[in-house]
């Protein structure tokens, strides 16, 4: 009996290891098809999943820079110089 249930145990265990890793928190079915505003009210909802979060919210924002939604910042940078003679 006592090898019975370790059989059962250990089978359920080694199936277990087999098992596709769960990512519903991190991709959605139909994420792809969003357009900007709907990855971009995804983002800001991202932030409510708690431990879930960040990796949700980088997987948009992947998203977002394929579909180039996000503006990268423009830099400018300006040396004004000034000399006064007096």
């Amino acid at each position: 009996m006592r090898l019975l249930v370790v059989l059962v145990f250990l089978s359920l265990f080694l199936l277990g290891g087999c098992a596709a890793p769960d990512r519903s928190l991190l991709t959605k079915d139909g994420d792809e098809r969003l357009d900007c505003e709907g990855l971009k009210t995804e983002f800001d909802f991202a932030a409510t999943l708690g431990d879930n979060a960040p990796a949700r919210r980088r997987h948009i924002r992947a998203l977002q820079e394929e579909k180039q939604c996000v503006t990268p910042p423009k830099i400018t940078i300006s040396i004004g110089v000034s000399k006064s003679f007096n």
